[in-house]
């Protein structure tokens, strides 16, 4: 079944909107019909199986041209928007786009000599219906998302892989028709697009965020009677820090989401206290599995609260040891997965996909340990692992106690080349307002050396002007090194 067949099967014909707002606005009528006519119109011209780059903030545009192609039996390249024109041609060398979708305001990036349609100018309709008939293993879309090593990855979905996850994530956050989600993540992001995905299958609507303040969302839940907010750590860190978030009621939401990276508990239980009527999913997933793996329960936020949860339905997930063993309380493990969800490989590199993907199942390179009721527990990323002075030391631990001194607003820790140690870590700190890089250093040190094993202590602490995020949102540790290996970061 063809993905986008099915994410309208129950809400083609509904008047309802769809998305909602001040700024663009379609019911879910309008766009099914809008969908149907550029994908006959694309299927003449341009076949099936092809791919087609899309580059695109989040709009009615984005929406009517990744879903199109998906529906014409084409193949989305969705890139994110930050992408500067260089590196985007260079990217698009190593595909084979057929034409592409690029906004209107992003036109200068456009790659030369690909045909390129902006909202300006599409097509007119055609009766002419040529469409391909798709099976759940064709590919749906590339995603391409940063690598470890800060290299674009294409993530390869298949329409199967779409389908499995967008049903598993209606059934546990129990979408319906009520439900309307405040988005101010973005589409070409996979938690991005499972926002798009999930709530046009279960006939919900979306806010589109229009404003670069991301305090302006708060006043746009009331005013559109949102019943949901998801968002990676940065979106909450970046609400408790500099707005009235935690002091606010929102009488229509119903639930809230955070993935895309690990939140710290004080946080999470301080959102949970703040809004004891909201239930907080705390979630667990990645580009490769489509979006979603796990979640936790709300009822168990505080009896559980580091936990990434378990599995999600149709998911298998486990933490086995280095001889493919389910490791016991208390043991380190990587996470591994397996699944409808699971993705078809990397685009044009069958050596990394090797790599990850063994007989279906997929190696996360996230480390973890479990607790006595099965419930999974980041502790690290295989390749962030700082190796100091002939020890392996998670950052997550460490970033945990920073994050708890004095003056920290957020942290990143991180290690660097050291001639003695092999790596020093190091701790990049963002702090608050009214507070003194001398103070709260030492805090940071002072508590460190309280709640940490001597080797585990930084050795240097930098401070930053603003946290770096990449394209996901998440805090951009390549970034922070790069930065400190070009000493613009001054040590204290």
């Amino acid at each position: 079944m063809n993905f986008v067949e099915f994410l309208f099967e129950n809400s083609r014909f509904s008047d309802q909107e769809f998305i909602a707002g001040t700024g663009e606005k379609i019911t879910f009528r309008e766009l099914y019909d809008r969908v149907e006519d550029l994908s006959r119109w694309m299927a003449r011209e341009h076949g099936s199986g092809n791919e087609v780059l899309i580059l695109a903030d989040n709009s009615v545009f984005f929406v009517l041209a990744y879903l199109a192609t998906m529906r014409s039996g084409n193949v989305p390249l969705l890139v994110e928007t930050r992408i500067s024109g260089e590196d985007l041609a260079a990217l698009m060398s190593a595909c084979h786009p057929l034409m592409a979708f690029v906004q209107r305001r992003l036109a200068a990036k456009a790659v030369p000599g690909l045909p390129t349609l902006t909202e300006d100018d599409l097509p007119e309709a055609v009766a002419e219906d040529v469409r391909a008939r798709v099976s759940e293993d064709d590919l749906a879309v590339v995603v391409f998302t940063s690598g470890s090593t800060g290299n674009k990855k294409g993530v390869m979905i298949t329409h199967g892989n779409l389908i499995a996850n967008t049903s598993s994530i209606v059934e546990y956050l129990d979408l319906t028709a009520e439900d309307r989600m405040m988005v101010v993540l973005p589409f070409y992001y996979c938690y991005g697009a499972s926002l798009l995905h999930t709530h046009l299958r279960a006939g919900g609507s979306l806010v589109l965020s229009q404003s670069i303040f991301l305090g302006a969302v708060l006043a746009d839940i009331d005013r559109y009677e949102c019943t949901g907010l998801a968002g990676v750590p940065s979106t909450f860190q970046i609400l408790m820090a500099r707005t009235k978030f935690l002091e606010r009621r929102f009488p229509t939401l119903r639930y809230m989401t955070q993935a895309g990276g690990r939140l710290e508990p004080k946080a999470i239980i301080a959102i949970a206290d703040a809004f004891p009527d909201v239930r907080f999913y705390v979630m667990y997933g990645a580009t490769e599995a489509t979006a979603r793996l796990s979640y936790l329960p709300p009822d168990l936020l505080r009896s559980k609260t580091a936990s990434i949860g378990k599995g999600i339905s149709g998911v298998s997930l486990e933490v086995l040891d280095e001889n493919g063993r389910p490791v016991r309380p208390g043991q380190t493990g990587e996470v591994v997965a397996a699944g409808r969800n699971i993705m078809k490989g990397y685009y044009g590199d069958e050596e990394g996909t090797r790599e990850v993907l063994t007989d279906g199942r997929y190696r996360t390179g996230d480390l973890a340990t479990v607790d006595e009721d099965g419930y999974i527990y980041i502790v690290g990323r295989a390749r962030d692992i700082i190796k100091c002075a002939g020890y392996r030391v998670s950052p997550y631990e460490i970033e945990s106690v920073v994050a708890a001194a004095d003056g920290v607003d957020t942290s990143a820790v991180v290690g660097v080349p050291d001639d003695l140690l092999g790596e020093a870590i190091v701790a990049a700190v963002l702090r608050k307002g009214g507070t003194s890089e001398e103070e709260v250093k030492e805090s940071v040190l002072a508590r460190c050396r309280q709640a940490l094993p001597s080797y585990k202590v930084p050795k240097l602490v930098v401070f930053l002007e603003e946290m770096p995020l990449n394209s996901s949102n998440k805090v951009d540790k390549i970034r922070i090194r790069q930065m400190l290996a070009r000493g613009e970061l001054p040590v204290r």
